[in-house]
């Protein structure tokens, strides 16, 4: 059963809310965001939601979340005033970690994929 994609997006905001209720109701030290996710996947993972009814607005948000960064990033690079608090040791860190998630990120879909390949092979 596909849904429309504006009920799949009140699904989504469901699930957001229902993540501060939780939030206000038991004191999680957790962003009400994440509770959100995280019961989101619960439900999914338990079956009891199934990815096809948020599949097409999920799509959507995430191929357009670089959109939302952009911005921020550039406002921050333009202001003068971070490269006073920035040291140069602190932007070499913060660029060689960025790097090693990526690889790491990389080698890792790569290791899923070959391991996922070879059992296709097999049955």
């Amino acid at each position: 059963m596909k849904l429309s994609w504006i009920f799949q997006l009140f699904i989504l905001i469901g699930f957001l809310l229902l993540g501060y209720v939780v939030v206000m109701v038991f004191p999680i030290p957790l962003p009400p965001s994440v509770v959100g996710m995280i019961l989101l996947f619960l439900f999914l993972l338990s079956g009891l939601m199934k990815l096809e009814w948020i599949e097409k607005v999920s799509s959507f948000q995430l191929k357009h979340l670089t959109l939302l960064f952009i911005p921020p990033i550039a406002t921050l690079f333009i202001s003068s005033g971070l490269l006073e608090i920035l040291q140069w040791d602190i932007i070499l860190i913060l660029t060689v970690s960025s790097v090693c998630c990526l690889l790491g990120t990389a080698f890792t879909v790569e290791w899923y994929e070959r391991q996922r390949n070879r059992r296709r092979k097999l049955k």
